[in-house]
């Protein structure tokens, strides 16, 4: 698309008062507007106008044929037009990617990124644009938050259309979010508050590990060869991928400029493109090899979905094999199983021919992690990444005794976990608890007697409750199946459907609002954290009879408090 293509709508109303410019020239005016000055050009037709009329030599005369600015109110990205501007729209932020830019030949920073409409609903029922910020909001735009943007525009370009945030533009905060993303620096930080967010950052780290791999085009018409690998520092380790060769060497100290920080899932990676600068570099006091391979270690309660070359220690807890037929028609078998380590649990998959027995120790190297039922598994591709440990690197573990005891302001900032212990204060009911109907194909809750996926149907009963629990400082939303539920109200699926049948729905929830708000429990079960937040999935729920006494008394304890 040329520039005047680009700008066609503001050239015909500034030659509708200046017929004698050039359309051309028009159009790097407003090219010029928006890149240097970062003034939208529907924010500059009057200044382009003015322009045009003094280098004619005309008198400047008022300008009727800019519209009066209107403010637009909207809930949905659907009712904007490509023209529309000084718009008013309540989003969640989803990325806020910054980048320097020269501008009148200074370096400013503006940022990209995605938002979503809707923001108060479920991801399902959300549309994604893409965003431009010219006016540095990077404080109030922090990814996972919810924002009400006013004086918003829209721009279109190639028959996709994005908000731009301008600099008269108000940003509100209505939900926190994540960490503000940091202004860019030149300046290299620490691969951990690298990966707090997406962006061009600066790094210095050690490659612990890099191959070359290929990547099949989407299109079907060819192969890329990139690079992968691993860097490290003695804050932790972050993956990369190269589109150009890395000419340096496993174990070598390199500086990054201009990396790009880009969060695949939930784990961030590094992209490395023809304008990221990679030098060697010299520091006698950077840890070596042998210190960041200690500190690159993962522990299960440490993995995120996406992550790769992980290198960890497991026990298993248990083993199975199942065979199945591929898309092409092929019969595979995959392999896989419970294993666990002093942080927690998880699974483990293998596409690979290994048979270990439960209680025996697998030492995983260049291992990845992806989801399964909401949680992060593990996962080997070949045999030579698995070894049996003969020596025990910790006790043995009784899996039946085994749960990672884990605050509940912990599970809600930090990812998904399974095996973990629990405590809170009930103090929300929801009023969906009770009998529920579930699509007889997915298992997901039917909404108005159909399902999402395989519209109407007729349910299967289940029994669910949904409470909010809160340590004072967090709370989640805790989410209990049949078993769990009948057990801590004492009652079968049957006999609850019978007790609303009889009384209602709202008397049921009259009756364990009564019983268990302000109740403190202690949960088992897994936690599910994601861009909407975190939620807890009870396996077994009990009441906590500690008394405040004493309860002071462990926090005291576990603080080192002596009175």
């Amino acid at each position: 698309m040329t520039d005047y293509e680009k700008y066609a709508a503001q050239v015909a109303l500034v030659k509708e008062e200046c017929k004698e410019a050039d359309d051309k020239e028009i159009a790097e005016e407003f090219r010029r507007y928006q890149e240097e000055f970062l003034i939208e050009p529907n924010d500059a037709v009057r200044s382009v106008i003015m322009k045009f009329q003094k280098a004619s030599g005309k008198e400047v005369s008022s300008i009727s044929s800019t519209p009066a600015r209107v403010e637009k109110k909207v809930d949905r990205f659907s009712d904007l037009g490509s023209e529309d501007k000084n718009v008013t729209i309540e989003v969640a932020v989803v990325t806020y990617v910054p980048r320097i830019q020269m501008v009148r030949g200074e370096e400013k920073q503006i940022a990209f990124g995605w938002i979503e409409d809707n923001p108060w609903e479920s991801n399902d029922k959300r549309e994604r644009w893409d965003f431009k910020d010219w006016g540095a909001h990077s404080e109030n735009l922090a990814p996972n938050s919810v924002v009400r943007l006013e004086g918003v525009s829209v721009n279109e370009w190639n028959d996709k259309r994005s908000i731009n945030i301008n600099r008269g533009s108000r940003v509100t905060v209505l939900r926190e979010g994540g960490p503000a993303v940091a202004p860019m620096s030149d300046e290299p930080v620490t691969i951990e508050k690298a990966s707090e967010n997406e962006g061009y950052v600066t790094l210095l780290a050690r490659i612990i590990s890099l191959k070359p791999d290929v990547i099949v085009k989407r299109d079907g018409s060819g192969s890329l060869d990139i690079f992968r690998g691993t860097f490290a520092d003695s804050s932790g380790k972050i993956s990369f991928l190269s589109w150009v060769p890395v000419n340096h060497e496993i174990g070598d100290l390199v500086k990054i400029e201009g990396a790009m920080i880009r969060k695949f899932r939930e784990t961030p990676e590094v992209n490395i493109n023809d304008r990221t600068k990679i030098e060697k570099y010299h520091d006698n006091n950077f840890a070596s090899t042998e210190e960041l391979s200690q500190i690159t270690t993962s522990k299960i309660g440490d993995l995120r979905n996406g992550m790769k070359d992980v290198i960890t220690t497991v026990q298993v807890e248990s083993w199975q094999s199942r065979t199945f037929t591929n898309s092409d028609g092929e019969e595979k078998i995959v392999r896989s199983g419970d294993v666990m380590d002093p942080t927690g649990r998880c699974r483990l998959t293998a596409w690979c021919e290994i048979d270990p027995k439960p209680g025996d120790f697998l030492h995983l190297t260049n291992a990845r992690v992806q989801f399964w039922q909401g949680s992060p598994d593990l996962v080997v591709d070949s045999s030579d990444q698995v070894s049996n440990l003969t020596d025990a690197p910790w006790e043995a573990i009784d899996p039946e005794q085994h749960w990672v005891d884990i605050e509940l302001s912990d599970l809600v900032t930090s990812g998904s976990r399974r095996g973990i212990k629990t405590r809170g204060t009930i103090v929300a009911i929801r009023a969906d608890s009770g009998i529920i109907h579930r699509c007889p194909e997915c298992r997901r809750i039917l909404r108005d007697g159909a399902c999402i996926d395989h519209g109407a149907q007729h349910g299967v009963e289940d029994l669910r409750l949904k409470f909010v629990v809160d340590n004072g400082v967090h709370n989640a939303p805790l989410i209990m199946a049949k078993d769990p539920s009948e057990k801590l109200l004492n009652m079968s699926q049957e006999i609850v459907k019978e007790k609303i049948s009889k009384t209602g729905h709202e008397d049921f929830l009259s009756e364990i609002r009564n019983n268990y708000l302000a109740r403190k429990v202690i949960i088992h079960g897994r936690s599910l954290v994601d861009t909407q937040g975190a939620m807890v999935l009870a396996e077994e729920v009990t009441f906590d009879n500690t008394s405040n006494e004493d309860a002071a008394n462990l926090v005291m304890q576990e603080w080192g408090v002596l009175l």
